[in-house]
């Protein structure tokens, strides 16, 4: 397994701290900074980096953060990918159901399969119990892209609340912070939260999306006169602790959706190229004996 930024920032945390100015740190860490656009956690620890350089801010804090972040990201997935590993295996050997009942013809008898090569009703089976199969397996494999895919928005609020609190930790103006963040993290809803700010004019994300939480933690405190970096502490927990119990969500929902394309393609498949065939090979041998 890679090494994950929850294994290597600690590293150049520890040589921050130990007096090392940040482009050695990194050096001796062994550590490489994502160049380039990045998203999620990647873009997390290259924002961090143009921040500190930026704003001023202690970079150990900001990548304690992400570390943090990160830890919580590696929980999830493994979690995400144990939950959904019995759904998957399941959803790839019935793609195969078809397959298996041209086989089991011809097994029972060997006409079977000349039925399906040779005559024009096998060629019609074979036709439709394609079409059937093909999107049976593009069906499922399209519901278990979004299994898998569910809870991975987390990791951009994670790493989004996480750099503005360590931010604000360091002593950085709030509406500065969460500009600063959002340009870095190229993430435009960032960008709203420090518009709605007080005096500002501007309107917050609207309900259910990607930043509210972020919102509802930095606008109420902001006009209370209070520090946000508690409340966008617990933002990121929430995100992660979020995206664990989704992707638990998902998996047991996979179970019961990959019944579909099973029973409206993947079976209709399986009796048209495997016992349909072999049916009209036993009618057709019954005739031609009685002939």
């Amino acid at each position: 397994m890679s090494e994950g930024w929850d294994e290597s920032l600690p590293r150049v945390v520890g040589l921050l701290r130990a007096g090392l100015p940040t482009a050695e740190a990194w050096r001796r860490a062994g550590v490489d900074v994502p160049a380039g656009p990045a998203r999620g956690l990647d873009g997390a620890v290259s924002a961090a980096d143009r921040l500190a350089a930026r704003t001023g801010a202690p970079l150990s804090a900001m990548l304690l953060a992400i570390a943090r972040a990160a830890a919580d990201a590696r929980e999830a997935e493994a979690l995400r990918r144990a939950a959904l590993a019995g759904p998957r295996l399941s959803a790839r050997v019935l793609s195969w159901l078809p397959a298996v009942g041209i086989a089991l013809g011809a097994l029972v008898d060997g006409r079977a399969p000349r039925v399906l090569a040779l005559t024009p009703a096998g060629w019609v089976l074979l036709a439709l119990g394609g079409a059937l199969t093909w999107t049976g397996r593009r069906w499922t494999r399209r519901i278990v892209r979004r299994a898998e895919a569910t809870g991975g928005e987390a990791d951009a609020v994670v790493a989004g609340a996480a750099l503005v609190a360590a931010a604000l930790a360091a002593g950085a103006e709030v509406g500065r912070a969460l500009e600063a963040v959002a340009e870095a993290l190229a993430e435009p809803g960032l960008a709203e939260v420090a518009a709605a700010l007080p005096g500002r004019g501007g309107r917050p994300p609207p309900a259910g999306t990607m930043w509210e939480p972020v919102a509802r933690a930095v606008l109420p405190a902001v006009d209370a006169g209070a520090s946000p970096t508690a409340s966008l502490e617990a933002v990121a927990d929430a995100a992660a602790r979020h995206a664990r119990t989704d992707a638990a969500v998902a998996a047991g929902e996979l179970g019961v959706r990959v019944a579909l394309p099973l029973a409206l393609c993947l079976l209709p498949a399986f009796m048209l190229v495997g016992l349909a065939p072999l049916l009209l090979a036993v009618v057709g041998g019954a005739v031609g004996d009685a002939g």
